[in-house]
């Protein structure tokens, strides 16, 4: 901002601070107490909101996933020269999973999980079980119960492991293994809100059918 500016703001500010004294002043009780709260609230948000955008780098058409999608292209760009890398590998399968590129996801997944050094990796694991039961749910190329056992073999409280074991075990027509993953799920403390609804409808749904 420019001198003539900020000079604009200064007076700005003072006439309306005097406006808002005087009618204040003819306010009661509560009432008076209660727009002065509001009236603070909304000047110091408004202070500190214009001076953050001149001081700062703030761009309100600023958009994340642009640099994002950079990212994810300089690395797919770095592993045509690098084709070994499974770590690259693995953070574009990750990305991929995140953003609904479910095929590509698969593809990276099965990749890393053939080659990697480290096939005990549970995210792996558990990324290749999503991307698959996401992308490919006619055409399977491993066996998903071999996959969960997997997992919870490394992590058996993984909360994927239990939530995909349970759908996998109910969609084999085993029942009573998807309740005992679904229950145990359950019983995590750190489980999301929103997983304790789906785990929780999941468990009330098998119940009811089972009656």
């Amino acid at each position: 901002m420019t001198t003539e500016q900020y000079l604009f703001v200064g007076i700005a500010s003072l006439l309306m601070t005097w406006g808002i004294s005087n009618f204040i002043r003819t306010l009661q009780g509560s009432v008076k107490k209660l727009i002065t709260v509001f009236l603070s609230v909304g000047i110091f948000s408004s202070f500190f909101y214009f001076n953050y955008i001149n001081i700062s780098n703030y761009d309100p058409n600023y958009n994340k996933d642009n640099d994002i999608d950079v990212v994810s292209q300089a690395l797919e760009q770095y592993l045509i020269d690098n084709p070994e890398d499974m770590n690259a590998k693995k953070v574009l399968a990750e990305y991929n999973l995140q953003v609904g590129n479910y095929n590509e996801a698969y593809q990276y997944y099965e990749e890393v999980y053939k080659k990697s050094t480290i096939p005990q990796d549970i995210e792996v694991i558990i990324g290749l079980i999503e991307s698959t039961l996401l992308s490919r749910p006619d055409v399977l190329s491993y066996d998903l119960n071999e996959l969960i056992d997997q997992s919870l073999e490394i992590e058996p409280l993984n909360q994927k492991a239990l939530w995909f074991g349970g759908l996998i075990a109910r969609a084999s027509g085993n029942i009573e293994l998807a309740k005992e993953r679904w229950n145990l799920l359950i019983k995590d403390p750190e489980l999301p809100i929103d997983m304790q609804q789906a785990v929780n409808e999941q468990l009330v749904l098998i119940n009811s059918t089972k009656e």
